[in-house]
């Protein structure tokens, strides 16, 4: 019986070397990987000499605006900025207008994203004024809470302690990790100064604001899932009380590729929170990669106008776009023996999967789902005015890649194929991303 898309002769990866395969899909699955000349027959086939066969990346760290601020972003335009970019699945974060803070909440996100998507979807919630009060109705369709200790996502709310613990036990009865944001500078801080801003968001506060947690965690139990580390010292922090299931965390690359004295910080074209650091602290966020200390890498695709972004520095909006640039930064990487694909394919891939409990997602292998992208080794520029995505501002402006996604498989489904997207909104792609 014929399949339904044969891969075919494109490279894959077997450890930590590559091998020329043909993969099958069927029915949105992998149905197996084949040597040359074994393969079964099928209906339709790609040709993928030369070309590599990858899993698609899993970004679980994405900033996909909409509703009031679909300006910004909405979830056509970041999806497709996200098959753009290899990505084949996405999550959602609960900072949006309104936030995600009940199951009404969340039906206006999913509605929107079923009609428009071209990747798969996944979605965080917040936590309310009361973390009683948290809707265990969402529970069902989320993959974990988020908490904002710098920007609370209602007023009024202090991230004291037994509002640390009260979150971590909302994680600890649902089983899903409680992401934070380090910082523990006050929400009604206004720096004058560049000093003062960089003070404000310092990496003693990025330290001392995860120790809190980790003191809450200690009492009361739960997961914590560290966003964007970007220091040092947050690195050996995590790394003291480092345990697989209940302590987890990620990196960006503008923290791991960037560092903050390559920028004048005239305007918000590199204003990120955290802020770029130093390049001792990058080279801590590498290290941390190879020791599995960092479980994971991930964009923090934060888009914004052009005019919210060339304000001065401190009038500026924080956050950048990513989705179209990490796997084109990562696998550069890999292709210039810098990383190793076994690195790679648990930062992108496996280990976002586990955490998030995708299981079914994250390995090219038989019977996981058919989100596969498909790699070309070419050099280029990143050019923050080719990107899908509505926002074309990135420090990463003209920074060299070797690689670039030629092809986005969602669930068996060709979405993007040389630049161009094959299907129309709504047709690719699960939303909402439940856990299996």
């Amino acid at each position: 019986m014929a399949v339904d898309l044969l891969l075919k002769n494109g490279k894959t990866v077997i450890g930590d070397k590559t091998a020329t395969q043909s993969v099958a899909i069927n029915a949105g699955k992998i149905e197996g990987i084949y040597k040359i000349g074994s393969e079964p027959a099928s209906r339709e086939v790609i040709e993928c000499e030369n070309l590599y066969i990858l899993p698609g990346a899993i970004d679980t760290h994405v900033h996909l605006r909409d509703l009031k601020l679909s300006e910004k972003e909405d979830f056509a335009t970041g999806t497709m900025a996200a098959a753009a970019g290899g990505v084949t699945t996405v999550v959602d974060m609960p900072n949006s207008d309104p936030p995600t803070l009940s199951r009404a909440d969340l039906d206006e996100k999913i509605a929107e994203a079923q009609a428009k998507r071209f990747v798969n979807i996944g979605f965080y919630a917040g936590v309310p004024k009361k973390p009683s009060d948290f809707d265990h109705e969402m529970v069902p369709d989320i993959l974990g809470a988020k908490v904002y200790p710098h920007s609370p996502l209602v007023k009024r709310v202090s991230y004291t302690k037994p509002r640390m613990e009260a979150c971590l036990k909302i994680s600890a009865e649902y089983g899903f990790p409680l992401l934070i944001h380090p910082d523990a500078s006050s929400p009604s801080a206004m720096p004058e100064s560049l000093d003062e801003y960089f003070h404000l968001h310092s990496c003693e506060n990025e330290v001392e604001s995860l120790r809190r947690f980790l003191d809450a965690q200690n009492k009361v139990g739960g997961r914590i899932h560290v966003c964007h580390v970007s220091c040092a010292s947050t690195v050996r922090l995590v790394e003291e009380h480092r345990a697989e299931e209940s302590l987890t965390a990620e990196a960006c690359p503008h923290h791991l590729f960037l560092s903050g004295d390559g920028f004048e910080n005239i305007d918000g074209t590199a204003k990120i929170l955290p802020p770029l650091r130093s390049p001792y602290d990058a080279s801590s966020l590498w290290d941390a990669i190879r020791r599995c200390t960092i479980d994971i890498v991930v964009s923090d695709h934060a888009p914004h106008t052009e005019q919210e972004k060339h304000l001065p520095f401190l009038e500026a909006a924080s956050g950048i776009p990513g989705l179209e640039t990490t796997v084109p930064l990562l696998l550069t990487e890999v292709l210039q023996g810098r990383l190793s694909w076994v690195e790679y394919l648990r930062c992108c891939c496996s280990a976002p999967a586990r955490i998030f409990g995708l299981n079914d997602k994250g390995v090219l292998a038989r019977g996981y789902d058919a989100d596969i992208m498909i790699v070309s080794v070419e050099e280029s520029g990143i050019s923050g005015e080719s990107f899908v995505s509505k926002a074309k501002i990135t420090p990463l402006e003209g920074r060299r890649i070797v690689a670039r996604p030629v092809k986005t498989i969602v669930g068996g489904v060709l979405v993007y194929d040389e630049g161009k997207f094959v299907v129309g909104r709504g047709v690719a792609g699960r939303v909402p991303v439940r856990k299996t």
